[in-house]
């Protein structure tokens, strides 16, 4: 089994914001949002972050090691895009 490089999409949140620091890779389709290639990875952050309405929050690359026979499995506590890509919502508030 070989190991290929993904770019997860990771949203980041400011110790200033009114919930405080809190860090988690985002969720689209119920999939963490990843990419093969960094490029591709960067640009979608790059979107994200056009559209946001606050200097709190902001969309960041991370590298993440993946058996190249599934993807990377989200953690219960990521976060998700919401229809339209422009804020991050908890996954808690989505599954219930």
């Amino acid at each position: 089994m070989s190991n290929t490089s993904r770019f997860v999409v990771w949203v980041h949140r400011s110790p200033n914001s009114l919930f405080g620091a809190a860090s988690n890779p985002v969720i689209r389709n119920g999939a963490l949002l990843f990419f093969d290639e960094e490029d591709r990875a960067r640009a979608e952050c790059d979107r994200l972050n056009a559209h946001l309405g606050t200097p709190h929050v902001h969309y960041a690359v991370q590298l993440a090691q993946a058996s190249s026979e599934s993807s990377p499995k989200a953690p219960s506590h990521a976060y998700a895009v919401a229809p339209g890509g422009d804020q991050a919502v908890s996954r808690s508030v989505i599954e219930s």
